[in-house]
């Protein structure tokens, strides 16, 4: 019984939903520094990879999401959120200097230092992946990787 339990509750936390949550209003950072508003996504799909630099699996697919983000065929947006100062991540700068040594030209990272979107979007660990409608509203998280292929059958 325990192990029917268990079994359950894994296959649960793999289809991790967050419905009825938005990012509408959320204030984040980009990799300059700058404010930026979620508000200024709206109208397309989004899909979000939240990361963290001390994350091997993490580190590991940022150069398919780079290559994703340049994909103009795609029907949705693709922009990935760090939180520095959460969840184990560099302090603000720290992270920045770290990130700028990195060649991922065609990824947007912003910064979500509040650890507003973790919550909203009940993110447990790294890597985790949100898709939002073109309202903002948060239509699932997935934790774990995702390849594109993935990605763009989750995006759907």
């Amino acid at each position: 019984m325990k192990k029917l339990i268990a079994i359950i509750a894994t296959m649960l936390s793999f289809g991790a939903v967050s419905f009825g949550n938005t990012l509408q209003g959320v204030q984040l950072k980009d990799i300059n520094n700058k404010p930026v508003s979620l508000n200024k996504y709206k109208g397309k799909k989004i899909y979000i990879k939240m990361w963290a630099s001390w994350c091997p699996i993490c580190l590991s697919g940022l150069s398919e999401i780079n290559s994703l983000s340049a994909d103009k065929s795609k029907n949705f947006t693709v922009i990935t959120i760090a939180s520095p100062g959460q969840k184990g991540e560099k302090p603000t700068a720290k992270f920045i200097q770290w990130y700028k040594g990195l060649n991922y030209k065609n990824t947007t990272v912003l910064l979500d230092e509040k650890g507003e979107v973790l919550k909203r979007a009940k993110v447990l660990g790294y890597p985790s992946n949100i898709i939002l409608d073109g309202n903002l509203n948060i239509v699932k998280t997935l934790p774990g990787h995702l390849t594109a292929a993935q990605i763009k059958g989750a995006v759907k």
